[in-house]
């Protein structure tokens, strides 16, 4: 959602043209006054002649190992992927034409969209697409998701094969990732097809129009040249924005690092797919108790938490999923939304020893997580359940989480786009603190993964059970100075998006439309796992 915050620019502006008194009447003061603001206003529906974004140098421009969120917009400038994952968590396709998925679920075809070509002239082909993938499998930032993948093959130069060990109805969520022409996914600055293109000129790094893009007449910036301003901290970026030659950012005003913007600017929410949630002890404690963790949900009213630990810049989750998508359940989370009187009868219920203090913990490299801790203690505490919540260093905090000493945890995933749970509950899964392995509910999010219809149990599942307690899922705000950018539709790590009017649907056909052989599909068996969730922050 775009918000507007005006300060008002035009009267200080005004008082730092100052006059000797009695040297213009009030009238004629009052008709500067006017005409500096009507300039203002003016200047402020021009397009701007510069554009500009800020990078910070250590964390490069390969979009598979960056971590860096400043330096991320650039990628949605300069890379395209076969689909784009929009505000809404819906797959669009970009480079996809044609999409089919296999009876048993195991087997993708894609046809590559024609008449695309990198920045260098050459065609984009199915095997450029099969050496990204793989580039991405490898990497910190997009590896995990490809967990369940066994192969990327180009089958010829407009069709990609994905093989699978486990099913995936939604795989498109997965395919967000950055195309670049093979040979260069190692490099530091590889070759996209993206409307810009890098280019190192005297002034330095730059972006440049690409020439020959495929689909020049909807490029959500319209500028021959970007300015590319190297910064060394978020402090230099805002500066940057503030008084020099950055137009837009894409910050986490959360962040333990964040700094404030000061002046007049246009602001877009950029959602993520960026979990917080309480995590149980499930073995002994207060909280091994099911009745009682499971009312744990109906204690925490999310919203004024939000609205102040995170300025607003999250959405309160009552399910494990993005309530913007389409596989949040709304009538299901309203099941387990705020009603403190059904926690305060499970207190009531609850076998507690006299004095027990529980124990909440939380990673201190995080203010805003240790803020959210510290109210929620004093929540539990006013209902009755004495609590106490430890900021730990990363260190301590891991080892506590590993060794099951806490009753409480303030834990925070960042999640594929099909919010796969799987991690939560697997053998020797990445996020299993606190006893939390089920194979039942392993199996549950396997189910969900063949067929969404049936994330309803899993996640009726996960709030009945109380195995954790989902709390918001973080959003980024998109930064612009008034003026530099027309419409724009920040997607999931894509913030120059404007949509194609293309949706999933129009791309899908028949497997056997694409597949031509005729031939019976070949289904394949796992080997192995690895996790699926994208990263586990501390």
């Amino acid at each position: 959602m775009k918000r507007l915050l005006c300060l008002l620019l035009a009267l200080l502006l005004f008082t730092g043209c100052a006059v000797t008194p009695n040297q213009q009447s009030a009238d004629t003061e009052t008709e500067t006054l006017e005409s500096h603001e009507n300039n203002l206003n003016q200047a402020s529906h021009q397009t701007p002649k510069a554009f500009g974004l800020a990078y910070i140098p250590e964390y490069g421009f390969n979009p598979y190992s960056c971590t860096c969120l400043t330096n991320r917009p650039v990628f949605s400038l300069v890379y395209e992927s076969l689909f784009v994952l929009s505000n809404s968590f819906q797959p669009e396709p970009l480079l996809c034409d044609r999409f089919a998925l296999s009876e048993n679920g195991r087997t993708c075809l894609i046809t590559i969209l024609e008449g695309v070509s990198f920045s260098d002239g050459s065609p984009l082909t199915a095997y450029d697409v099969a050496a990204s993938l793989e580039a991405a499998r490898d990497s910190g930032y997009y590896g995990t998701r490809f967990s369940k993948v066994l192969s990327f093959t180009a089958r010829d130069q407009r069709t990609l094969e994905i093989s699978l060990y486990k099913a995936y109805e939604n795989l498109p969520l997965l395919l967000d990732v950055p195309i670049v022409k093979a040979g260069t996914e190692g490099e530091e600055r590889p070759l996209g097809s993206g409307p810009y293109a890098f280019s190192q000129e005297d002034g330095g790094l730059c972006l440049r129009r690409n020439r020959s893009w495929w689909q020049d007449d909807r490029a959500a910036v319209e500028y021959d040249t970007i300015l590319l301003t190297a910064a060394r901290d978020a402090a230099e970026v805002r500066d940057s924005f503030e008084f020099g030659n950055t137009s837009v950012v894409c910050v986490d005003l959360n962040a333990p690092n964040a700094v404030g913007y000061r002046c007049d600017y246009e602001l877009w929410d950029s959602p993520t797919a960026t979990m917080q949630y309480l995590g149980f002890n499930l073995t002994g404690g207060v909280f091994y108790q099911r009745e009682l963790r499971a009312a744990v949900t109906h204690l925490i009213e999310r919203e004024p938490l939000i609205s102040t630990v995170y300025k607003g810049f999250a959405q309160a989750a009552y399910l494990p999923c993005a309530p913007a998508s389409p596989l949040y359940d709304q009538e299901l989370a309203r099941n387990y939304g705020y009603d403190p009187q059904k926690f305060t009868q499970a207190l009531n219920a609850a076998s507690i020893s006299e004095g027990y203090v529980a124990t909440l913990i939380v990673s201190a490299s995080d203010p805003a997580r240790v803020e959210l801790a510290r109210r929620i203690a004093e929540t539990f505490t006013e209902a009755g359940l004495s609590m106490e919540a430890q900021a730990l260093d990363h260190d301590s905090y891991r080892y506590r989480l590993n060794a099951g000493q806490f009753d409480l945890f303030i834990g925070e995933v960042r999640l594929s786009g099909n919010f796969d749970l799987t991690e939560f509950f697997k053998a020797y899964g990445s996020l299993g603190f606190g006893g939390i392995r089920s194979p039942g509910m392993e199996q549950l999010c396997y189910d969900a993964l063949e067929n969404s219809g049936n994330c309803y149990d899993l996640y009726r599942g996960v709030m009945e059970n109380a195995y954790f307690c989902p709390l918001l899922f973080r959003s980024n705000a998109v930064i612009a100075n008034r003026g530099v950018i027309g419409s724009l539709q920040p997607a999931v790590d894509f913030v120059f998006h404007r949509s194609g009017g293309r949706s999933l649907a129009d791309a899908s056909v028949s497997f056997e439309e694409l597949n031509g052989s005729g031939e019976p599909e070949q289904s394949t068996e796992a080997t192995g796992e690895t996790p699926e969730t994208e990263a586990v922050l501390p």
